[in-house]
């Protein structure tokens, strides 16, 4: 208004100086008065909005500058804080020192206001002498609702060079640092579930009886181990075994999807991880060529098999059919340690790894599982990150994530990894293969996807790229630290799988890992500036 006031007051001057009449001139001088004036106070307006606009910058940087702040720092800290950004910050020369800042914590924010005023020039002659000026901030208190799935990689690779104990102090401190700043009101702000993966992922043997196993393979899933079909958790009761807890990897394009498992489509159940008896030492020859331990007999090579835990029973001179003939498990597991990834031999060899930690709020229970975590076995990493995705999905096995699109929630996957995606082939007689969470590579269920791969890695490797792009898709924000890795083909997916490329952090070395969760942790939980 000021300003369109002084805009008419010029043009009025323009048309007295114009005008010729004797008249105009006295009354072009009694005008002149309010005309400065009207100057003059558009000019104060001027100077009091330029620094209102200066005020609200120092306030908005005030307010990101306590985003780090813990949302248990009381007012005071606040303030002392608060204080100390605008002095460092504020040089506006038409406020100076005489300016002041409020602060007010509430369970769900912080509001900043400051309050000045600017001492006006000619506005004076008119009685003002000042211009009050307000700034407001409000800066989000704590964090907005966080599901986090921490995947981690358990493998046998992650023993050397103290990569597991680093990773699971980093993991550890991470939670500290994200459940310090989660409201008492709003204790649900924060879940975090835990996935440590090798080349098979433990979801727990309480689940034995879920809707959503079958201990029977579907004929989805491809060939069978065993010559006829066969309910696995029949054949470990007969043992006396628990399932340990490991579930096969879901056929194709299950493995990649959050699909719920439904009974009426069965490809979509999972499978109880079950290592079969393998045949007998040297009483079949391979001619494969592979195989761990040799021997000769009636001057004959033959090749060890790694998983061999009960008699063949069966005495057909076919591999496969000793290997898969369901009447031989009647009885308990001979002991041994298996091969190739160490570990007992039987039913549940290669399922070392720590069973998963579901999401929660407990983070007692979060520290807990992390420091469970051991390192055995090969890497598979879309077995493990696909887990990841069901702790944070809507829909079952677990069904603990909210809605996807849920406002004020965001779903956020960590994956850490020490290595690139291998499948252990060439090894174990005529399996050709370890048994894995895939099945023994025989099965064939990596090698059909708009294409074929003879190199199973090459086959992991565009698994995980589509399951990082469904994920995505889904809005889930991934990090991905790949840990003193070289192979630059993995590196490179990797850095494309994460949600940003800031989201990737490449680590050197394992002590590099504290700092590697700290940026992740300051990315993740932190006040917000609201407006």
């Amino acid at each position: 208004m000021a300003l369109e006031w002084t805009r008419r007051l010029w043009a009025g001057a323009r048309l007295f100086g114009r005008s010729r009449s004797g008249a105009i001139a006295p009354m072009f001088g009694l005008l002149a008065i309010p005309m400065v004036l009207g100057v003059g106070v558009a000019i104060d307006v001027g100077r009091a909005t330029t620094s209102r606009n200066n005020l609200q910058d120092a306030l908005d940087a005030a307010g990101l500058a306590i985003s780090h702040m813990s949302a248990s720092s009381t007012t005071a800290q606040i303030q002392t804080a608060v204080n100390a950004w605008m002095k460092a910050n504020m040089h506006d020369g038409s406020i100076g020192p005489n300016y002041t800042v409020s602060v007010s914590t509430s369970t769900q924010a912080v509001v900043l206001t400051a309050t000045a005023s600017v001492t006006t020039t000619i506005g004076g002659l008119a009685g003002i002498t000042q211009v009050p000026i307000t700034a407001n901030t409000t800066v989000k208190w704590g964090l907005s609702h966080i599901e986090l799935a921490l995947v981690l990689d358990n493998t046998g690779s992650m023993s050397q060079d103290n990569k597991l104990t680093d990773l699971t102090s980093a993991a550890t401190t991470l939670v500290n640092t994200l459940s310090s700043q989660v409201s008492t009101s709003d204790p649900t702000a924060l879940k975090i579930g835990v996935v440590p993966f090798s080349m098979a992922v433990n979801v727990g043997s309480t689940y034995a009886n879920a809707s959503w196993i079958t201990g029977t393979q579907p004929s989805a899933y491809g060939p069978d181990i065993f010559t006829s079909s066969t309910d696995r958790f029949t054949l470990l009761s007969q043992m006396g075994v628990t399932w340990g807890g490991c579930v096969e990897d879901r056929p194709m394009p299950y493995d990649i999807q959050d699909t719920a498992p439904n009974p009426a489509v069965p490809a979509s159940m999972f499978v109880p991880f079950f290592a079969p008896d393998e045949p007998d030492d040297y009483s079949i020859k391979t001619t494969s060529g592979y195989g761990g331990a040799t021997a000769t007999k009636n001057g004959k090579t033959y090749y060890d098999f790694y998983n061999n835990y009960e008699a063949d029973v069966s005495t057909s001179s076919t591999w496969s059919t000793r290997q898969g003939y369901p009447s031989k498990y009647t009885k308990a597991p001979a002991s041994g340690t298996h091969g190739y990834w160490g570990g007992a031999i039987g039913p549940n060899a290669g399922c070392q790894t720590a069973a998963l930690l579901r999401m929660t709020t407990d983070m007692t229970a979060v520290k807990t599982e992390l420091k469970a975590m051991i390192a055995s076995g090969d890497t598979e990493i879309p077995v493990g990150l696909v887990w990841g995705w069901h702790l944070l999905s809507p829909n079952a096995p677990f069904a603990d994530g909210v809605a996807y699109g849920t406002v004020g929630t965001t779903k956020i996957a960590v994956l850490v990894t020490d290595g690139q995606n291998t499948y252990g082939t060439g090894v174990n007689g005529q399996d050709d293969s370890a048994y894995t969470a895939l099945g023994y590579i025989w099965q064939n269920r990596i090698s059909t996807d708009a294409g074929s791969f003879t190199d199973p890695a090459s086959a992991l490797n565009d698994r995980l790229a589509k399951l990082c792009t469904n994920m995505k898709a889904q809005n889930i924000v991934i990090y991905t630290v790949p840990v003193e890795v070289t192979d630059t083909g993995i590196k490179t997916l990797l850095q494309n799988c994460a949600s940003s490329a800031s989201n990737y952090i490449d680590v050197t070395a394992s002590s590099q890992l504290a700092a590697a969760f700290a940026n992740i942790a300051g990315s993740i939980g932190h006040l917000r500036l609201a407006q």
